[in-house]
C-alpha cells in the first residue's frame, strides 16, 4: 500500500526543488557570462556600488565627464536683454537674467523639496540653477517641455579614456545608449551610477529619469546636499559643486551664476525660445564639418594626378561591364625621377585635447571698463585660458587687440610680451606702455593673462578690446571699453585763502552807497587737492529769510555783464591752485543783515554775514 505526503508538506518540497533549480540555473549562467566577457567589460562594475555613490571630489561624477559651459555671466547677453526702447519682442530687459520656464520651475521645486526633507543644507535653488547653467544651458535649445522632458536628449562624450576620464558601463545602456562606457546624461549630466543613487522622482510620476528636468533638479539637490553639508557655509559649498566637478573653472562659473541669479532680476523665458544648444560633447560639435571635409578631400584626389579615379573618371578611362563582367580601373602609376626621393606620407590632423591646448578664452571679472576722456582706466582686462577639461593653461600665448579706434598695444604684464601693432591714435584708447595695435602677453601659473593698463584718449566714445588664442573654436573674450566725457569741475570744500575768521566781521561791514572792500579770497579744493576751474555760484539773500533778495533796488549786489545790478553770480573759474576771488560787492542802499552765501557745483554752501550801516553823518537813506 503507497503512502502519500500531506498536501502540505508535498508543496513546500516542491518549492524547495524548484529553488535550488533556480540557483544552480544563475550560478551557470553567471559563470557562462563571466567566461564570455572582454576583459574592459569585466573590469567595470554593472550597478553603482557603495564607492560610486559618495558624494566626493573623488567620485564618477566629479571627473572629466565633458565640456561644461563655464562662460560668466553678462546679464545683456545671458539675459537676452535689450537696450532701453528696443521695441517690445518678449525679451528679458535689459539686466535681467533668463531661465527657460519650466527649468526655473524645477530648480525652485527641488528646492523646496530639500527645505522639507533636508533644513540643514538650507539649498537655494540659484545653486542648483548655476549647475544647470554650466552642465546644458538649462537645456535650451533641446526642445524643453512643460512635463520636464526634452526633444532631443542631451548627453556626454563617450568616457573611453581617450579625451575625458574611463568610466566603464554602469547601467547597461539603460540612459546612456551605451552598454560599454557611460557617458553624462541629462540637463544636469549626471553619470548613470551617480543618477542610481541620487536619482529622485521630481515630477511624481512615479519614475526616476535624468533625462526630465524636475527630476534631474531634484537629484542634484540630493546630491550637492550629500554628508551633511549646509551649502551656506563657503567650505561646504565648494566641497558640494567640487564633488559635481572636481574642477576651480567650474567651481568659478557655478559660483557666479548662482551670484547672478541671486543679484538680479530673474525672468521666465519660453521654454522653445530659440537657442544654439550647448554640446558637452565635442563630437556632436565637429560631427556637421565632417561631409564636407571628405567631400573636398575626394574633389581634391579627383583633381590630382594619379589620384584615385570616381565614377565619372571611371567611365571615361573605360570602365564598364565588357562582356558581361565589370572591369576594375587600374589608375596609371605616376613616374618618379630615380633621383628623386618618395615623399613623406601626408596625414589628417588629428584633434589635441590635452592640458597644454588652450580651447577657450574665460573673462575674468566685469567685461565692462569705464574712464574718463584723457584718463587712464582703473581696471585692465584679464583671461584664463583653459584646456577641454577646465584647467588652467600655463604658458599660453593670449593676444589683446584693441579696436573701434586707431588701434593700441604694449608689450608686458604677466609672464612675456609679444607683438605690437601699429602706433594708436590720440583720440582713441592706448595701452599705457608702448601705444600699438595689438599686445601678447603669456598666461601664468594659473592661466591667467593680463593686458598692460589702458589709457583713454581725447574723445569719448565705445571700444573692444579682443583677447584670443590660438587654437580657440569659441568666441573670443571681448571687453567693452567706454570712454566718458569729462566731468564738469566740482569742489566739495571751501575755505578761507590766509585770512583769519576773527577779523571777517569787521571786513564785511560797510555803509550804504559804498562797497565792501575787505571779501575774502577764497581756496576750493576737491579731495583735498586744488579744484581747478570750478565756478562757483555767489547769491545774496536776506538773513531773515534765506531767499533771493526780491526788490531789484534793495541790498548789496554785484554787477552784470551790462552794468546792471545783479544778486547772483556765476564767479569766474578757480585758478590752478583753487583759488577764487570775489568780485566788487556794493552795498545798494539800505541798511541791514544780508548772507553772502557761495555755492559749489556738488552743492556746498559756506555763508558770510554781511553788515550793511547807515551812512556815519547824515539822514539814513530811505
Amino acid at each position: 500500500m503507497k503512502s502519500f505526503l500531506p498536501l502540505p508538506a508535498l508543496s513546500t518540497l516542491v518549492a524547495r526543488r524548484v529553488r535550488q533549480s533556480l540557483c544552480a540555473c544563475a550560478l551557470a549562467a553567471s559563470l557562462s557570462a563571466a567566461a564570455t566577457l572582454s576583459p574592459l567589460e569585466a573590469a567595470g562594475p554593472s550597478r553603482a556600488d557603495a564607492r560610486q555613490a559618495d558624494a566626493g571630489p573623488g567620485s564618477p561624477q566629479s571627473r572629466h565627464r565633458g565640456d561644461p559651459a563655464l562662460d560668466l555671466p553678462n546679464l545683456l547677453r545671458d539675459g537676452q536683454g535689450k537696450e532701453p526702447g528696443a521695441g517690445d519682442g518678449g525679451e528679458v530687459s535689459s539686466g535681467a537674467v533668463g531661465i527657460p520656464g519650466t527649468a526655473l520651475a524645477a530648480y525652485r521645486r527641488a528646492e523646496g523639496v530639500l527645505r522639507g526633507s533636508q533644513p540643514s543644507c538650507r539649498l537655494p535653488w540659484q545653486l542648483v540653477a548655476g549647475i544647470g547653467r554650466v552642465e546644458s544651458v538649462h537645456a535650451s535649445g533641446y526642445g524643453l517641455r512643460g512635463d520636464g522632458s526634452t526633444a532631443r536628449q542631451v548627453r556626454g562624450p563617450r568616457l573611453d579614456g581617450a579625451q575625458f576620464a574611463l568610466i566603464r558601463d554602469t547601467d547597461g545602456g539603460r540612459w546612456d545608449g551605451d552598454a560599454v562606457f557611460d557617458r553624462a546624461v541629462g540637463p544636469m549630466q549626471f553619470i548613470p551610477s551617480t543618477w542610481g543613487s541620487w536619482g529622485a522622482d521630481g515630477d511624481g510620476d512615479g519614475v526616476k529619469d535624468p533625462n526630465n528636468m524636475f527630476d534631474a533638479a531634484l537629484g542634484t539637490a540630493r546630491y550637492l546636499c550629500a554628508g551633511d553639508r549646509d551649502v551656506s557655509r563657503d567650505a561646504d559649498l565648494d566641497r558640494a559643486i567640487l564633488s559635481y566637478n572636481n574642477s576651480r573653472a567650474y567651481v568659478n562659473a557655478v559660483r557666479k551664476w548662482m551670484d547672478a541669479y541671486r543679484g538680479s532680476e530673474v525672468a521666465q523665458t519660453p521654454d522653445d525660445a530659440p537657442a544654439t544648444p550647448h554640446r558637452p560633447d565635442p563630437a556632436q560639435r565637429t560631427s556637421a564639418v565632417r561631409p564636407d571635409f571628405q567631400q573636398k578631400q575626394k574633389q581634391k584626389q579627383r583633381q590630382e594626378p594619379g589620384s584615385k579615379p570616381g565614377p565619372e573618371q571611371g567611365r571615361k578611362s573605360g570602365a564598364g561591364n565588357v562582356g558581361g563582367v565589370r572591369r576594375p580601373v587600374v589608375p596609371p602609376t605616376p613616374q618618379r625621377p630615380a633621383d628623386q626621393p618618395a615623399p613623406e606620407p601626408t596625414e589628417l590632423p588629428k584633434p589635441v585635447g590635452d592640458q597644454h591646448t588652450v580651447t577657450r578664452l574665460e573673462a575674468l571679472g566685469s567685461r565692462e571698463l569705464e574712464a574718463e576722456v584723457g584718463q587712464r582706466f582703473a581696471r585692465r582686462p584679464q583671461v584664463r585660458a583653459v584646456d577641454a577639461h577646465g584647467h588652467a593653461v600655463p604658458g599660453a600665448r593670449i593676444t589683446f587687440r584693441v579696436k573701434g579706434t586707431g588701434g593700441t598695444g604694449s608689450a608686458g604684464s604677466t609672464g612675456g610680451t609679444g607683438s605690437t601693432g601699429a602706433p594708436a591714435s590720440p583720440e582713441g584708447i592706448h595701452f599705457v606702455a608702448t601705444p600699438a595695435t595689438t599686445v601678447t602677453v603669456t598666461s601664468g601659473p594659473h592661466g591667467t593673462a593680463t593686458a598692460p593698463a589702458l589709457q583713454a584718449g581725447d574723445r569719448p566714445g565705445r571700444f573692444t578690446v579682443v583677447a584670443t588664442a590660438p587654437g580657440v573654436r569659441g568666441p573670443a573674450a571681448i571687453f567693452t571699453a567706454t570712454v566718458r566725457p569729462a566731468a564738469e569741475p566740482t569742489a566739495d570744500q571751501l575755505e578761507l585763502w590766509d585770512q583769519e575768521t576773527a577779523d571777517l566781521p569787521e571786513l564785511l561791514r560797510a555803509e550804504t552807497g559804498s562797497s565792501f572792500l575787505g571779501l575774502p579770497s577764497l581756496r576750493a579744493t576737491h579731495g583735498a587737492r586744488p579744484a581747478s576751474g570750478v565756478q562757483i555760484i555767489a547769491t545774496v539773500l536776506a538773513a531773515d529769510r534765506e531767499e533771493d533778495v526780491v526788490d531789484g533796488t534793495a541790498g548789496p549786489y554785484f554787477t552784470g555783464a551790462h552794468g546792471e545790478a545783479v544778486r547772483t553770480l556765476v564767479l569766474p573759474p578757480a585758478g590752478a591752485d583753487g583759488r577764487v576771488t570775489l568780485p566788487t560787492l556794493f552795498t545798494g542802499r539800505h541798511p541791514g543783515t544780508y548772507t553772502l552765501r557761495l555755492t559749489t557745483p556738488s552743492g556746498t554752501t559756506l555763508d558770510f554775514a554781511l553788515t550793511v550801516t547807515p551812512p556815519a553823518s547824515g539822514p539814513r537813506t530811505s
